[in-house]
Parts: C-alpha cells; sequence; structure tokens
C-alpha cells in the first residue's frame, strides 16, 4: 500500500475526462501533465502545500498563476481523491487558453496578462472525486 502521496508518481482521472499523466508530487511542489480533458497538453509545476491530515489521508494546495486555487484530499488506501478548485471566471470560459507549459516564460505572460483583463469572479467550482493508479 501507498504509504505517502509524497514521493508518488501517478496517473490520476477526475470527472469529466480529466486525465493528469504522470502527476508527480514532491515535498515542496507538484509537478502534472493534462494528458485528457478541457486544457489536454498543459504542463505545470506549481508549489504546494502538504498536509498529512490522519493516517492514509494526506492533502495538498496550491496556487495558480491564473488565479485558481486547487485543493486535493489523497485516500490512500483506496487511491481515490477529491478535488476542490476555484476556477477564475475568464479561465473557466475558455480552458484551451491554458494550454501550455507555466515554465515557458511566454506562457506565463500570455496567463498572467488574461487574468489581468479578465472577469475573476463567479469563480467556477469544481468539486469533484477520482482515482489514481501508481506509476
Amino acid at each position: 500500500m501507498l504509504t505517502s502521496i509524497l514521493g508518488a508518481r501517478l496517473r490520476w482521472y477526475l470527472a469529466d475526462g480529466w486525465v493528469f499523466d504522470p502527476v508527480i508530487v514532491g515535498p515542496d511542489v507538484i509537478e502534472y501533465t493534462l494528458k485528457e480533458g478541457p486544457h489536454a497538453g498543459r504542463h505545470a509545476i506549481q508549489w504546494m502545500y502538504y498536509q498529512r491530515v490522519a493516517p492514509g489521508i494526506e492533502t495538498t494546495a496550491w496556487y495558480e498563476e491564473s488565479g485558481a486555487l486547487v485543493h486535493v484530499t489523497w485516500y490512500l488506501e483506496t487511491q481515490t481523491s477529491h478535488r476542490f478548485a476555484a476556477i477564475p471566471a475568464w479561465l473557466a470560459a475558455d480552458f484551451t487558453v491554458y494550454r501550455g507549459d507555466n515554465q515557458d516564460p511566454a506562457f506565463v505572460e500570455k496567463i498572467r496578462g488574461l487574468a489581468s483583463q479578465g472577469q475573476d469572479w463567479p469563480r467556477r467550482i469544481l468539486d469533484d472525486d477520482g482515482y489514481f493508479e501508481v506509476l
């Protein structure tokens, strides 16, 4: 059984066809590539916060360059998850603009420009369950 999400390399499935492959969870960052879903092709490395809530239950949370806030609870024994994310209105209107790599300065500049001009509210709330496989 997986004893911690830290150090894990995963394939992660969420509602509406989102597939992240791989997801690599480090002690300070989470790295992911969205293979399928509304902005397939996105790659990101995000500084994250981690907490072990109880044996077998851990959480990660991060703030993205778009202004999106993401919190995931990982249930290690069942290899399931719960995601809560608050997505700015401008991004929720067209997720395809998020295809790219947040390690590319030109992409980050584009996203920051869209964020500064776009409407933040009302945010789209993603509150869904998923599952993951250890790679």
